[in-house]
């Protein structure tokens, strides 16, 4: 492998034997090397491979600013969430996670560290990400000595969401402060008269959180349910009091966010609010 750029004394651009660009790493791999040069096989630790060039560059710009040793443990970091996670990631999470733990490094070493304001909506509707999250900052501290408070572990969970949706990280927020919103409008609705601590209500944050990321990334709702008029009306007409409530959400997601809900979602909304009400 012929080296086309020395990024530092550990990581080096090639062009690998499938005459592709890549970037590889490991200690000490750059060092004293120039362009043109080859390097040594049994000297590389990890080979990334990107098929993105606008990615890959951004990468190669964050490994060029940053310790190597950050790079490291977020790339470990990427491959045991990977390991947890079913569902694919996108190749941006080593980029933007990398980036951000050592963001978040630099804050705690100039005392500037900043609190999570969606914990709590964090906790509720993403706990498989909060504790991934909670497990790379264990590990941060374990491995490099390192303390983040309890809340960037929040941070890095809306990082695997961002991954696991492929959205933008705004969009994540968004998404999560929408679930946290319609979670209030029920909570109040019922005079707080909710039983949390069910399966149902579970379910319920589990609906809200896929109806919110459907709406953000513009699929289709649903339509069946509505379409068998009798069983539509029997819902309005037995549940009135949680069709009600299922109409304040879909008002404040119009208003707040201007997105419709069909139909269908009101009829699976008001099903899913009787369960968790303790009143009715």
């Amino acid at each position: 492998m012929k080296i086309i750029k020395t990024i530092n004394n550990n990581t080096v651009c090639v062009i690998g034997k499938n005459g592709k660009e890549q970037i590889v790493s490991g200690k000490g791999i750059g060092f004293g090397k120039k362009c043109g040069d080859c390097i040594d096989p049994a000297q590389i630790q990890k080979t990334y491979f990107i098929t993105s060039s606008s990615l890959q560059n951004k990468l190669v710009e964050l490994m060029s600013e940053i310790p190597y040793e950050y790079i490291k443990f977020t790339d470990d970091m990427v491959e045991y969430i990977k390991s947890k996670i079913g569902s694919r990631l996108n190749d941006s999470l080593l980029v933007t996670l990398s980036d951000h733990i050592s963001y978040a490094i630099e804050r705690k070493k100039q005392r500037a560290e900043f609190t999570n304001p969606l914990m709590d909506s964090i906790r509720e509707c993403y706990p498989e990400e909060l504790e991934l999250g909670v497990y790379c900052v264990e590990q941060l501290k374990e491995r490099l000595g390192i303390s983040l408070i309890p809340d960037e572990a929040g941070f890095i969970a809306m990082h695997i969401v961002n991954a696991r949706l492929d959205i933008k990280m705004s969009d994540v927020y968004e998404i999560t402060k929408m679930i946290n919103g319609c979670a209030e409008i029920a909570e109040y609705f019922y005079s707080g008269k909710l039983d949390r601590t069910g399966v149902a209500f579970e379910r319920f944050m589990v609906h809200l959180k896929y109806l919110a990321q459907r709406l953000f990334k513009n699929q289709p709702l649903p339509q069946s349910l509505s379409r068998d008029s009798s069983f539509a009306d029997m819902i309005k007409n037995s549940c009135a009091r949680h069709y009600k409530c299922a109409g304040r959400i879909q008002e404040y997601i119009m208003k707040t966010y201007n997105k419709t809900i069909s139909e269908d979602e009101l009829l699976t909304l008001t099903i899913h609010l009787k369960k968790i009400s303790i009143e009715c």
